[in-house]
């Protein structure tokens, strides 16, 4: 196993999976106990492979899953117990563990990669693999499929290389001939008269040489049927599909009638697929140009997000109305919410296709409302030492999930040139409380009564000034 590495604060990659929730490639585990042999070969057994984020639990707002951070022991007793596990399984299970979030609630990042050694089972011999949000045992049709792939898989790498040894001995053969006769033709001068003999025995070369091609080809052709029979994975056929779909994408990328039909929402559509790889059929490019189809729309759906700062003074009126309509979707009390946007440090603004989608702002706060928010939550902290306040965050529901909000978060937040901030939010709002947490905000003092919900409670989170400069 590699040495374990050490984050300070949370990885993209955890906020992303803490932010996806669990799933196919991910699984949440309060405390290291929690983490069984089950759990490491499901991971193993997948195509994908996954990771499972220890010193976290699920929380739920509406029908969206999260995992909130929670912490946990990180020690070197905890990471060797989940290690003796991984070691204890057959054949064993390789995982690399992070140590993340140092410097709040540390958590285990246990990445477990897809296995070319696959299947493992448990040391009680239970076979399971990954299944959405749970770990299912594996079927006796699924497990005889990844043993005949991996069997497949080392006799196709066998019969390559030893394809391969054969051409580059016909090869060397052929060549070592060419090069005997022009010697002796040249050293004893009757090339000419031996002619039809040299002739007759490169048409007997030729003739084995293609009755190895021969057998060679038919050989291909069985394992290609039986391969295709069963519909195991072969991995020529993967790597001749993944570069048909790298031509499709670079063909897309050539023509701006396709693009443009792309954008619009259109699909492509071939009526032959002349050319193609004997390991494909037709049905193989109808999958590759559709999977191309998908990563050009993706890509070029992405290039209509745009994400941007201002000084509000910097605003016209119509950027001004449009983040505050955002706002209001969010729940914000519109009355007065422009007056209020004008007093902001900066305003962020996510836009799709030139309209906005979503807000954020550094707020400067009056010292009075500061010294009332934080006797409210009844902090021990100075309210001097956080002059701003991070809120007026809000992204409309289709355009979540697509780094949009971490874009825009990123930018916005140094522009607080390291000075400290705080954050409200409410007790309920689990989502936000992650957010902040993973931007290294802490939670402070005691949840307070709100104001304008009386039936509900607010919770005060600070950053301080060291944390903030670590942004800039």
């Amino acid at each position: 196993m590699p040495p374990n590495k050490r984050i300070k604060g949370l990885s993209p990659l955890s906020r992303n999976l803490l932010a996806a929730g669990e799933g196919d490639e991910v699984d949440f585990k309060k405390i290291p106990d929690g983490v069984s042999q089950e759990d490491l070969v499901a991971f193993a057994n997948s195509d994908t492979g996954g990771q499972i984020l220890v010193g976290v639990i699920e929380g739920i707002v509406g029908s969206a899953q999260v995992g909130v951070v929670r912490g946990c022991d990180v020690s070197d007793g905890a990471i060797l117990q989940i290690t003796n596990k991984a070691v204890s399984c057959i054949p064993p299970v390789s995982i690399k563990i992070t140590i993340e979030n140092l410097d709040a609630q540390p958590i285990l990042r246990i990445a477990i990669p897809s296995s070319e050694t696959r299947p493992h089972c448990t040391s009680k011999g239970i076979y399971n693999r990954r299944d959405g949000s749970r770990n299912r045992a594996l079927h006796p049709n699924e497990l005889l499929r990844i043993f005949l792939d991996t069997e497949a898989r080392a006799f196709a790498e066998r019969f390559e290389a030893a394809a391969d040894r054969i051409s580059n001995d016909l090869s060397t053969l052929e060549h070592s001939l060419d090069k005997s006769i022009k010697y002796m033709g040249d050293q004893l001068g009757w090339a000419e008269s031996q002619m039809y003999d040299t002739e007759s025995s490169l048409d007997e070369i030729l003739r084995r040489t293609r009755g190895v091609e021969q057998s060679t080809g038919d050989i291909t052709e069985r394992f290609r049927a039986l391969f295709r029979q069963d519909g195991r994975d072969d991995p020529v056929q993967k790597r001749e599909r993944n570069k048909l779909v790298n031509r499709f994408i670079k063909a897309i990328d050539g023509s701006d009638d396709h693009l443009e039909t792309i954008r619009s929402g259109g699909d492509l559509a071939m009526t032959s697929f002349t050319g193609l790889s004997p390991e494909l059929t037709e049905e193989d490019g109808k999958l590759a140009l559709q999977v191309a189809v998908d990563h050009v729309r993706r890509r070029e759906d992405m290039r209509n997000y745009d994400v941007f700062c201002k000084a509000p003074k910097k605003c016209d009126e119509g950027e001004l109305d449009a983040f505050c309509a955002i706002v209001g979707e969010g729940g914000e009390v519109i009355d007065g919410m422009k007056d209020r946007a004008k007093e902001a440090l900066r305003l962020g603004f996510i836009t799709y296709k030139g309209e906005v989608v979503g807000t954020a702002g550094l707020k400067k706060p009056k010292a009075s409302y500061r010294t009332k928010v934080f006797a409210k939550a009844k902090s021990s902290q100075p309210p001097t030492k956080y002059p701003y306040e991070l809120g007026w965050i809000y992204l409309q529901e289709i355009h979540r999930k697509k780094g949009q909000m971490t874009r825009l978060i990123n930018e916005l937040m140094p522009l607080a040139k390291g000075a400290g901030m705080f954050s409200t939010t409410r007790s309920a709002n689990a989502i936000m409380q992650e957010m902040l947490a993973q931007l290294d905000f802490r939670a402070e003092g005691e949840a307070y009564p709100s104001t304008l919900q009386p039936d509900e409670t607010l919770q005060l989170f600070l950053l301080d000034a060291e944390e903030a400069r670590a942004i800039e």
